[in-house]
């Protein structure tokens, strides 16, 4: 998740609580929108805090960029031992469907 849409998730998370707060203790107007805003204010302010702790003490030579290249090499030879696999398994089945066959004609012939 980007750090953005993080602290975006926590200032509308905190808008809703406090709406339900100021809802539950029966908030005039004026105290209900300042209950609702401090609390939005209180979950923004700690969005911020925890991706900046994020960001800071991330450390960046641990991330692992993959190879693009050595990836769709290895997935081309797994494309290939599967179509492999397919023509082996086509080829069991129309086996398998000869000898059902012979049987049947056997079995029509038998008195």
């Amino acid at each position: 998740m980007r750090g953005e849409n993080f602290i975006f998730f926590l200032a509308s998370s905190g808008f809703f609580v406090g709406i339900i707060f100021s809802i539950l203790h029966n908030l005039d107007f004026d105290e209900f929108l300042y209950a609702t805003f401090m609390i939005t204010a209180v979950f923004y302010l700690l969005g911020l805090a925890t991706v900046t702790f994020f960001i800071k003490f991330l450390d960046i030579k641990r991330i692992i960029y993959f190879n693009k290249h050595e990836i769709d090499e290895i997935l081309d030879v797994q494309i290939k031992e599967l179509e492999k696999k397919e023509d082996f398994i086509l080829e069991s089945y129309e086996f398998i469907k000869k000898i059902e066959e012979e049987e049947i004609k056997i079995a029509k012939n038998r008195p």
